[in-house]
């Protein structure tokens, strides 16, 4: 008569199914796979995989899940009698009498002993045995369902805690001075510059002398870096709001590199202009 194993690994083999494609399409690890087929089925897991894990497989290659399973508890049964009867005979053999009751119904009803592999049992119990594997069998699939829903959740969680890192990384990157990396950017150009009247209009003129810049903002907040061309000191860097014009002192020929150039407005020796170019540039001021 077969084992289990061998009637699982012979399915297996007409089918022409190697360990590993049987192995993904039951989510089981081949290597339990090979124990099952082995019948090795002491590898370290709780009873309750070990029957889903036989559900599972045995209805995957199309054979009768319910024979598999009651042939795998007749032997579980079976080696749980040989392990107690090993333990007996190492400790030495010991004769429990039993009730006179039970040895007078012994006596009248002798039964034979039931061969390796089965169960004898009353038609009675064999149908409680029946219900009690279907309840373990649908316990495991339960299980199953749970494993693999620990498993979805927990790669959500992942998914989304990798979004939330890589937000707060663009959050604290785009958070940085903009003057300073348009600054460094290849799209910066040296526009030329206008006279023409801002639209809309720019805020009044201030009085500005000769060694002094004032930055107007239109219509939107831009960010600019001031430096001086003969030191190299940089004598500003930061945003030009809209209701807050921007003066500084300076000492001869400036470069101003800014962001959003059609909302720029510079006012230097009492000439208001604005860079031609839109977008991120730069310009010298004399």
């Amino acid at each position: 008569m077969q084992s289990i194993g061998e009637r699982l690994e012979e399915a297996r083999k007409r089918k022409g199914i190697s360990l590993r494609e049987a192995a993904e399409a039951t989510k089981i690890r081949s290597d339990f796979l090979g124990h099952i087929e082995q019948n090795k089925m002491d590898f370290d897991l709780p009873e309750i995989y070990k029957r889903g894990f036989l559900k599972n497989y045995a209805r995957y290659l199309k054979l009768d899940v319910d024979k598999i399973i009651t042939d795998y508890n007749a032997q579980q049964l079976g080696n749980s009698r040989l392990g107690k009867k090993g333990g007996a005979e190492w400790f030495g053999q010991m004769e429990i009498k039993k009730p006179e009751a039970e040895e007078s119904a012994d006596r009248a009803e002798p039964e034979e002993p039931a061969p390796y592999g089965r169960i004898a049992a009353k038609p009675k119990k064999a149908v409680r045995s029946d219900e009690g594997e279907r309840h373990e069998g649908d316990e495991g699939d339960e299980t199953d369902k749970t494993f693999y829903m620990k498993i979805g959740l927990i790669f959500v969680g992942t998914l989304a805690l990798v979004f939330v890192v890589f937000g707060l990384i663009w959050a604290i990157l785009g958070s940085g001075d903009p003057a300073e990396d348009d600054e460094s950017g290849p799209a910066l150009r040296e526009p030329t510059q206008i006279t023409e009247p801002a639209n809309p209009a720019p805020p009044p003129a201030t009085a500005t002398s000769s060694n002094s810049v004032t930055l107007f903002a239109s219509g939107a907040t831009v960010y600019v870096t001031v430096t001086q061309k003969n030191d190299g000191e940089r004598i500003y860097s930061g945003s030009v709001t809209q209701d807050t014009p921007l003066t500084l002192e300076k000492e001869g020929p400036i470069e101003i590199v800014f962001t959003r150039g059609e909302n720029l407005v510079i006012e230097s020796n009492g000439e208001r202009f604005r860079p031609s170019a839109s977008g991120a540039a730069k310009t010298t001021i004399p």
